[in-house]
């Protein structure tokens, strides 16, 4: 393994140490110190991958950008975009013990970021960006052309609202009451877009 490949496995481990603890306790709450702990590296190495706070924002930033961008691109081998959606829905009942325990790992972390309007705001709104984008496109080729952006918002709103409810009752099982109501709205809702006239 030469120098180059250990430096960028050494930054993708510190990375994702972060992310976890950043998820965990919060950005605020996470040090470079409490990163150098978990990431078993010293401190002094840290500030050679990072030079701030703000660039180990950025980078786990990227990351769930990453992860995103990985579970979307994955849902193009599914034609129908109903499913594309529920599918985006499955992911908060996979993970809904650890949302009823921290909350979302996305929503957590832009809100925490975007808060005060600071410097890494307009970081912090890339996930949500995209998320709105893709949601607006699947609702677009479900024939919801009209009012796709408004469906969009409203379905990444619930799934964000459910995380905070789930979280602030430590009830998991809200999570799966409200992702069965979605799937529900989404199946009238392709079954209205394929009756005669039914197009939006």
């Amino acid at each position: 393994m030469n120098q180059q490949t250990r430096t960028h496995d050494k930054r993708q481990h510190l990375i994702k140490t972060a992310a976890e603890l950043v998820y965990r306790n919060g950005f605020v709450k996470t040090t470079l110190a409490d990163i150098s702990a978990e990431a078993g590296i010293p401190l002094g190495s840290i500030y050679y991958y990072f030079q701030a706070r703000e660039d180990i924002a950025r980078a786990v930033v990227e990351r769930r950008v990453a992860e995103l961008n990985g579970f979307l691109e994955k849902q193009a081998e599914q034609s129908n975009p109903r499913l594309r959606l529920e599918a985006l829905v499955g992911v908060w009942v996979d993970e809904r013990e650890s949302d009823t325990e921290f909350g979302c790992p996305v929503g957590s972390l832009c809100y925490e970021l975007a808060k005060g309007r600071g410097s890494m705001s307009a970081e912090a709104a890339r996930p949500f960006q995209l998320l709105l984008a893709w949601c607006e496109a699947q609702f677009r080729l479900m024939g919801c052309s009209r009012d796709a952006k408004t469906l969009a918002l409203h379905l990444i709103a619930a799934l964000q609202g459910i995380s905070l409810i789930a979280n602030s009752l430590g009830e998991s099982e809200q999570i799966l009451r409200e992702a069965a109501y979605l799937k529900r709205w989404l199946r009238e809702m392709e079954s209205r877009t394929k009756r005669p006239n039914g197009a939006r």
